[in-house]
């Protein structure tokens, strides 16, 4: 889905500064995929109805500490 907008270092550069990753930069789909594998796995005997992000810290970064 994002594919494009990271095709080139000029259209990265451009997502990163609207956007900031300050954890490891971007995810890759596989790294998104194994979170959603969990998730719905006999593993996961918990985590119910909760709004998980993997964004690299982008959410907390940009909300900053007065939300949290």
């Amino acid at each position: 889905m994002t594919a494009p907008f990271l095709a080139s270092a000029e259209a990265t550069a451009q997502v990163d500064a609207m956007v900031p990753m300050p954890l490891n930069g971007h995810a890759q789909a596989s790294e998104v995929a194994e979170l959603l594998v969990w998730l719905a796995s006999p593993a996961n005997s918990h985590v119910t109805g909760q709004v998980v992000f993997i964004d690299g810290g982008a959410d907390a970064l940009i909300r900053g500490d007065s939300t949290w």
